[in-house]
Formats: structure tokens, sequence, C-alpha cells
């Protein structure tokens, strides 16, 4: 029945200059070439240095009509492997109009009728190279050969074929052939499928996770590979990994595929070349890790990173893979020195190079052995003002990484370019905004006099951040330090920080007991100050840590010495430590960490 659909599915697509019957492939009636002819034509051609001398010979070996076949594939083979290998004083484009190539063509439309299937995907593969129109004679009689010739169609010409198929134009033709080779892949697979061939099984991964199939067809592939465990090359891994990070969903029965590739690569992965992997390392980042946590594969991520170091890959190449780390802020520390050691060269690289340097440094908040030259070639460049980066994170940043530059806050900060900027009323935008609004009052008051965040876009803040009811340290602090009275919930500063706990403490220690609230609204911290010593403890969201290191980012590190320039300790919980305290501990962590901050600053 599916045979049959894939079928009319060809049936309804003949659009072509002629009509092709079978009967017109016939070969009989060719006169047959000596070898001697044969062999001088071949001669001629393996010993050509350039594209032009090729298409030179060709008048030379088709004084007849009758030798035809024996030159037309080698010739146009020729043609590929000189121009492949930079063997060409003629453009694609100067080729393909060439009188010598038109002929050529005609020829190999002449012959194509008695052409096997690899034979004309080879022609195809060429032609598509050397740019030849899709809706040219020779690639439609080409196209129509494969429609007739469908039941030769393997499943290694399914995946070759739907590679050429997304160079041509959209025609019907072409997209009935696009239509039917997943169909005719899922015909074939259960009794052409290599369940042997390493390679084919990669091939085919690649393209059904780029096709909808059924999902028989799909495991059939995927179990296949796995029996062969670590058996891959690193080549055969990349692709394979690539391919998984390509699947939409991502199955259960998938995962020891997924290890398996994640281990060849992780002591092979030297033997790639730095585009392949840079490539696959973005498909595997652009997955969402919340909803795919098995593409978060700390070994490789690390491997990706020293390879950068290891082939030495120079700076630009390394802020590539940097970029990339940097969305999920993985740090590599290795990696930044790396690049800190080109840092002659950071005035050279692009405006978004600048950006990924900055992010960088600071979500790990770390600074090199050489970070004063570091830092100045960061600052000479710093001034970028295009309209499509995240300014407001990147000022952060470098703010973070004590590097002021007032130009760009004022230009950024000016009330018109706020509010256009501000348009897209995006939630994170105006979180950061009223980081920034902070950082720049109580942080570089005495050095920055230029326009501040309005209070509208600070308000809203607030009240955003007021929503969260989500406070799990508030029941363990309360049994800490002597219950619910001492403890404050979302105090709020007049500089629009929204604190999760306030604790107020004695000149002795211990702790007081909160004022009372004389309004219906959020405790200020302002009416809190008066009384005590003050220490607030915030849970904060894993986002403002690094994925494999439990170390705070430095635009949030930033956010902390802003809440102390209010005169008020801070204590920081990461998810990551609270989660991992046994029940027993946490009370006794707690007491700690807010004790030491009061014995402090008493």
């Amino acid at each position: 029945m599916l045979r049959n659909s894939l079928f009319r599915i060809l049936g309804l697509h003949r659009t072509v200059n002629r009509p092709y019957r079978s009967a017109q492939y016939c070969t009989t009636g060719r006169e047959i070439v000596s070898p001697e002819l044969a062999s001088s034509h071949f001669a001629l051609l393996k010993s050509a240095t350039d594209v032009k001398e090729v298409l030179d010979l060709l008048p030379t070996i088709s004084r007849t009509k009758q030798d035809r076949h024996v030159y037309t594939l080698p010739a146009l083979k020729a043609l590929f492997e000189l121009h492949k290998n930079g063997k060409s004083t003629l453009r694609p484009e100067q080729i393909v109009r060439h009188p010598r190539f038109v002929e050529l063509c005609q020829s190999v439309r002449h012959e194509s009728r008695t052409f096997v299937m690899n034979d004309i995907t080879e022609c195809l593969k060429i032609l598509t190279f050397f740019g030849v129109h899709t809706n040219s004679e020779i690639i439609t009689v080409l196209l129509q050969l494969i429609r007739h010739q469908i039941n030769d169609v393997t499943l290694d010409h399914v995946v070759f074929l739907s590679f050429i198929l997304k160079k041509l134009d959209r025609t019907p033709l072409v997209e009935a052939l696009q239509i039917a080779l997943p169909m005719l892949l899922q015909v074939q697979i259960g009794y052409k499928l290599d369940h042997e061939n390493v390679q084919q099984l990669v091939d085919l991964l690649d393209f059904v996770s780029l096709h909808k199939v059924n999902d028989r067809t799909v495991m059939n592939i995927v179990s296949s590979l796995t029996l062969h465990g670590t058996n891959l090359t690193a080549e055969q891994a990349i692709n394979a990994l690539k391919a998984l990070a390509s699947f939409q969903t991502f199955l259960p029965q998938y995962g020891k595929l997924l290890q398996n590739v994640f281990s060849v690569l992780e002591h092979q992965i030297d033997q790639l070349p730095f585009k392949m992997l840079d490539y696959t390392l973005k498909k595997v980042l652009d997955k969402n890790l919340d909803h795919f946590p098995m593409f978060y594969h700390e070994p490789f991520l690390k491997s990706c990173a020293q390879y950068a170091i290891d082939k030495d890959v120079g700076l630009l190449n390394a802020l590539y893979v940097l970029k990339k780390l940097n969305k999920i802020s993985f740090l590599h520390i290795p990696l930044l020195d790396y690049i800190a050691s080109h840092a002659n060269n950071i005035s050279l690289v692009p405006t978004s190079g600048i950006i990924t340097i900055v992010a960088g440094f600071s979500n790990a908040n770390y600074k090199p052995d050489n970070w004063e030259m570091v830092k100045q070639e960061i600052a000479r460049n710093t001034t970028i003002t295009h309209p499509s980066i995240p300014w407001i994170r990147y000022n952060l940043e470098l703010l973070s990484l004590d590097i002021f530059n007032s130009q760009l806050i004022t230009h950024w900060l000016d009330p018109k370019s706020l509010e256009t900027s501000m348009a897209r009323n995006v939630l994170v935008d105006y979180l950061q905004l009223s980081e920034l609004g902070q950082t720049l009052k109580l942080l570089h008051a005495d050095k920055y006099q230029g326009p501040y965040p309005s209070k509208h876009f600070v308000d809203k803040s607030v009240m955003l951040m007021l929503q969260n009811n989500e406070y799990p340290l508030l029941k363990p602090l309360e049994f800490a330090f002597g219950g619910e009275e001492y403890v404050s919930t979302k105090v709020v500063s007049e500089h629009g920080h929204v604190l999760d706990h306030i604790i107020i403490f004695d000149s002795t220690g211990n702790p007081i007991s909160k004022p009372t609230n004389s309004s219906e609204g959020p405790l200020l911290l302002e009416n809190l100050r008066q009384s005590g010593n003050l220490v607030a403890v915030l849970f904060l969201p894993k986002s403002c840590y690094a994925v494999n290191v439990d170390r705070l980012r430095g635009r949030f590190s930033l956010y902390l010495r802003t809440i102390e320039a209010l005169g008020v300790s801070t204590v920081s919980v990461s998810p990551n430590a609270w989660s991992n305290l046994p029940e027993a501990e946490r009370i006794p962590f707690l007491q700690r960490e807010v004790l030491q901050k009061v014995h402090k600053n008493p």
C-alpha cells in the first residue's frame, strides 16, 4: 500500500519538457568502441591539469557519436575533480556557459538512457556543484530517470539524493521526489538495512532526524547503531550526535546511543576538524537543556573547550566556542586563560567577539594573571551601540568586571533611547534595568553624571519580583532563629531591591523580632535599618550560578555588592548547595552562614 502511494506521488508530478517512456532506455544498436580508443581518451583526461584543458580536449575525443558514451561520464568527473581541487582558471558560471560544456551536457543527456542509478546520482552531484539550473533539460532528464527507476534507489541513494535535492530549486518534480524518499526508506528499511554498516546507519540516522518517518523506522536504525557500542570513529560519533540533537522529541530508547556517542568523543575529539565540532556543539547547546537534560554532558563540553586550547585554534575560533558555552554559563577557566593570552589581538575581533569576551569573564567572575592588560584592551573597544545587542546585560557585565564606560551607559539610558528599547516589554529587561540603576546609584554615583532609569521601570521590576511566592528558606530560617516574628520576607528597598528575607540582630548577636508593618504594602528596608544589624538571606535561582560549578556569576555578585552598599550583610544560598545538604544539616548551615555575617559586622 505504501509503495503504491509512493508511485502515485511521483506520477502526479510529471512536469518535464518532454515525456520519457521506459522503452527509450534500451541500449540496443550501439557501436562498440575499441579498447585502444577508450584508453587514449582516459589518458588524455587523466593528464589534464586544468578545467579549461578538459574542455579543450572534448572536440578531439568526440569526433564521432559512437564513442560518446566512453568519454561523457569520465569528462564530467574530471571537470569536477579538477575544480574541487582548485585546478581551474574558470569560475563555475564560466564553465556552465562554455560551448564545450553545453555539448558535454547534450552528450550526457543522450547517454543517460543507459545510466544505472549510481551514474545518475553522480551526474546530478556534479551538475549541481557547477550550478546548472534546476529547470535545465539535463537536470530534468536525470530527475525523470530517478522517477522511472525508483525501484533501483537504495538506502544509500536515499540519503545522497536528499542532500542533492536540497540544493535544487523547488519544482513539482523535486518536491515529489522529496516526499517519496522518506516513504521509500520506510518500505526498504526492514529488508535492505545493513546492520553491520556503521557509516550507513549514521547517514540514515541523520536522514530520519530531519524527515518525517514512522517510529519503527527510527528505532530500527537507532537500535542497530546502539549495538555497535563505542565502535565508531570520531566523525561518525559527531555526526550521530548532530542527528540526535536534531530530533524534535527524544525517546528514552535513544539514551544509550547518546551515551555511547559522548563516550567516543570524550576520547577521540582531537581527531575532528574544528568546523565540524563547532557546528555540532552549537546544535547541542541550542537544545533547551531544561527540557532535554540528557544533552548536558560535562566531559564533552570540557573536551570541546580543551580542544580549542590544545589545537591552538586562535582567538576568533576560541570565541566561537566560548560564545556557545556562555549560552548555558558553562565555565572553563583554561579557555579564558587562552583567550587572555591573545589580549594583543582583542582590538581586531568584531563587536560580537567583544560581547563574548565580556560575558565569558563576567560569567566566570574571573580575572586572569594578565587581567590589567585584558581589561585595558576590552575597555578600548567597549562602546557598542548597535540596537540589536543585549545592552542592559552587556553593561552589567562590564560593571561586574569594574569596567566603567560613562559614554556607553549615557547613550543607552537616554530617556528616548530607553523608551524605544524597552518597548518590547520583556520581563527580564525590567529586572536587569533595575539592577543597572542600583549599580550606578550605589557603586558609581561619584563618577556617573548621566540619566537613570525612570521610576516607572523600577516600580514594574519590583511588582514583578513581588509576584514570587516560592521561598524554600522561610520555614528553615524561622526554625533556626526563633520563629516567624524574627524573619521578614519580601523586603523592598527604595532603590528597587526585593530581598527574600531579612533578619535583624542586636549588638550582642541575638535576633530581634521584626517591627509591625503599618501599611498594607511590603516592608521597606529603610524602616528596618534603624532597628539593628541587618542580614539579608537570598535564595538565588540556578541561573545566577555557573552550570558546572557552584559559583556565583559576576553580574549577580555585583547585585550582592549593591545590597551590601545599603549597609546590609548578605548570605546567598544556591539551589544546588541547598538540595545537596542532608535535612539534618540544613538548619545548622543557615545558622552558621548568617551568624558569620553578624560577627563579621557587629
